[in-house]
């Protein structure tokens, strides 16, 4: 693998060599960053109902209807053919008590709002679109594998969505706070899709995007197992507390990419995996197939969030 990182053919890059140099270290270029975007204030508000004990979803859809955009959003998401609902979805409230549950719309709407203010540029390898599209789809393969697993061994279900939705928010953070090495990376990928991202990551600036989306995730006070898994979602030989949760998104990352979705097309499953959760790779292809059968409502709501 090394001498393939060592002879990586950048000529076939669509762009002069001398319109652009690769960053020397991005560490330097993180330190002179004076300030991250705060997380947004509605979702310190959806933090805060998630440790209510007396939190009901009256009082969730009263949050998140503060917020037209993310009302939208939910909206549109429970009215997705995924879910099969044929009746109209006129409000939050609808999309709690009627398709999606209050867990679900807790965390699919803290995902949604923790992700609002980075703007990130919309087309690309690793771009809104697509990290929007690799987000959607874990959402959905990882419940559904989720509930393959045999109870004793199943990740806690209110950390799931999160997990997939926020996982991979260091490209996010990579677009919005780092246009030059956002652009860089997508030509390198481009140019080089036999290698891993994170490979290509690491060998151009440093560090990747588990690391800048760990410190973004620790700037924002967020729950542990979000920042585990947010560090650890590209090792599957983590063993941690939230090991489960870890290894359930490693698996959905390596099937999403086996369909040419997300950064993990060329990410090898060890067997471990499948042994730890007590799943199967026939149970992981048969789910895919399900994912495809949904894969043009999941396509049109990712382009909705990354407009």
């Amino acid at each position: 693998m090394e001498s393939h990182i060592i002879n990586w053919t950048l000529k076939s890059i669509n762009a002069p060599l001398d319109a652009f140099s690769p960053p020397v270290d991005m560490h330097e270029s993180i330190s002179h960053i004076k300030a991250l975007p705060p997380l947004p204030e509605i979702a310190r508000h959806i933090m805060k109902l998630a440790s209510d004990p007396f939190s009901d979803a009256q009082k969730l859809a009263e949050i998140v209807e503060l917020d037209p955009l993310l009302t939208a959003q939910v909206i549109r998401w429970a009215s997705s053919s995924m879910y099969g609902y044929r009746g109209q979805i006129y409000s939050v409230q609808d999309a709690i008590s009627r398709v999606l549950g209050y867990d679900y719309v807790l965390n699919l709407a803290m995902g949604l709002a923790a992700m609002s203010p980075l703007k990130t540029p919309k087309e690309g390898t690793v771009g809104a679109k697509e990290q929007w599209r690799q987000s959607l789809a874990s959402s959905f393969l990882m419940s559904k594998l989720s509930q393959k697993i045999l109870p004793e061994n199943r990740p806690n279900p209110q950390q799931i969505q999160l997990a997939a939705l926020l996982h991979n928010i260091g490209f996010f953070l990579l677009g919005d706070q780092f246009n030059d090495e956002f652009h860089y990376l997508d030509k390198l990928i481009t140019a080089n899709p036999t290698l891993p991202v994170s490979r290509i990551e690491n060998f151009a600036f440093g560090t990747d995007h588990t690391q800048l989306g760990t410190w973004l995730m620790h700037t924002w006070s967020m729950p542990k197992p979000i920042i585990d898994i947010v560090h650890h979602h590209h090792n599957p030989y983590y063993r941690g507390e939230n090991h489960a949760l870890n290894l359930l998104t490693y698996l959905s990352d390596t099937l999403l990419g086996r369909i040419g979705i997300g950064d993990a097309i060329v990410q090898d499953c060890p067997p471990i995996v499948f042994e730890q959760l007590h799943l199967s790779d026939t149970i992981g292809e048969n789910l895919l197939d399900d994912l495809n059968d949904n894969l043009q409502a999941i396509e049109s709501t990712a382009e909705a969030l990354a407009s």
